[in-house]
């Protein structure tokens, strides 16, 4: 998906066959005068914006911080990162956390993983064990290994 804008990505498939007189079709037609490579070429339209983007607190102990948090988004040489704020001191307790991602324009391939960071602007710490962003119709999330992880301004 390379440039960021393209929709689609350009797949090329060659098939080369080899032949000699002896060898004859049912027909009796020999492929000496054949073309002996075919080239096929087609559009993969698997190029997709980032249409929306989640995070996930555990519970609401260790919920809601009072920062502005952010999200970054890459995958190969592509990456675009949310406004800030994406979200606003989010501080509702446990769930998951939908946004719009603004800012972000780029487009990505929705069969290939992504990475993600989450930024905040303070040091006042975010507990999640989930981030997730939506490429077209395609869901790709990150789950922590244990039962949160805690991210603030100053890691």
């Amino acid at each position: 998906c390379v440039p960021s804008y393209k929709t689609y990505i350009v797949q090329k498939r060659t098939r080369t066959r080899s032949c000699d007189d002896s060898t004859r079709n049912p027909h009796g037609d020999s492929c000496a005068n054949q073309d002996l490579e075919q080239t096929e070429q087609r559009n993969n339209y698997v190029c997709k914006r980032v249409t929306c983007v989640h995070l996930h607190f555990p519970d609401y102990y260790h919920a809601g911080t009072t920062a502005y948090l952010w999200m970054k988004i890459k995958q190969g040489t592509i990456s675009c990162t949310t406004t800030k704020p994406t979200w606003d001191a989010p501080d509702e307790g446990q769930g998951y956390y939908y946004r719009t991602p603004r800012g972000c324009t780029a487009t990505f391939d929705q069969t290939k993983p992504v990475n993600i960071w989450l930024y905040s602007d303070s040091n006042n710490d975010v507990y999640v064990n989930r981030l997730g962003v939506k490429v077209g119709l395609v869901w790709k999330t990150w789950y922590s290994s244990t039962a949160y992880v805690a991210i603030d301004s100053d890691e």
